[in-house]
């Protein structure tokens, strides 16, 4: 694991915002994969706030880790929050934005989302959909996209799955543990004191299966790092 540690959580989405305008500037598509949560609100902000005009966004395509199974316009939606934070502030097509429908009954729009997937990503040597970068949280739990402690398969093949969020038993839509582990680029974005004591424990146990899937989703051929604010990052040695 590479953790990076950053003064605050200000910092650690400008690092991602400038790699934003880096990878807008590359001569092919960039598919990258955002996360919901608290800390990536600050991203969407910054993004439209101080990125608008300094990036490609023809070049970005953007997808979710996850999505709950609510309509867009749900406040709980994942995409609704970065249409409201972000898209609704720069100048992206329509088609380079590839939402999961969450209106839509859970198991076919699993289905859907990863021929979507299959047919738009790039796929690697094994057939997969190799995002370029996938940015996802972790909760407290050690839970991350919809990846929820003893409920994960790691060996199946699917690209995405139905999960239920075992605290309110609410069905979501989730990129898979398999296809996570195909990107080129995975960054956690972790932040607050709340997960210092379990980022703590990932960091010694090493090598060892614990059973939060944060700790064991990385990237197999690429890279996989951590961007920890200070206070996520206070019991790291």
């Amino acid at each position: 694991m590479k953790y990076i540690k950053f003064a605050d959580a200000q910092s650690a989405v400008e690092k991602i915002a400038e790699e934003f305008v880096t990878y807008s500037q590359q001569a092919e598509p960039v598919h990258i994969s955002l996360s919901g949560g608290s800390t990536p609100k600050l991203l969407f902000k910054t993004l439209a706030e101080d990125y608008a005009d300094k990036i490609n966004w023809r070049n970005l395509h953007f997808w979710w880790g996850d999505e709950r199974c609510v309509a867009p316009d749900n406040e709980e939606s994942n995409y609704g929050e970065v249409q409201r934070l972000l898209f609704d502030h720069i100048a992206i097509p329509a088609q380079n934005i590839h939402r999961i429908r969450g209106e839509d009954e859970p198991e076919t729009e699993a289905a859907r989302f990863a021929e979507e997937m299959t047919a738009l990503v790039p796929t690697d040597g094994d057939g997969v959909p190799a995002f370029d970068w996938i940015i996802l949280g972790m909760g407290t739990d050690g839970h991350t996209a919809s990846l929820f402690p003893l409920q994960v398969d790691f060996n199946s093949p699917c690209l995405a799955i139905v999960a239920k969020n075992p605290q309110n038993q609410q069905l979501r839509v989730s990129k898979s543990a398999y296809l996570i582990k195909h990107a080129k680029r995975v960054t956690y974005l972790v932040t607050g004191a709340s997960k210092a004591d379990l980022l703590h424990e990932i960091q010694q146990a090493g090598e060892v299966d614990l059973p939060y899937p944060a700790a064991r989703v990385k990237s197999e051929h690429g890279r996989t790092e951590w961007y920890l604010d200070a206070d996520a990052a206070s019991q790291l040695q």
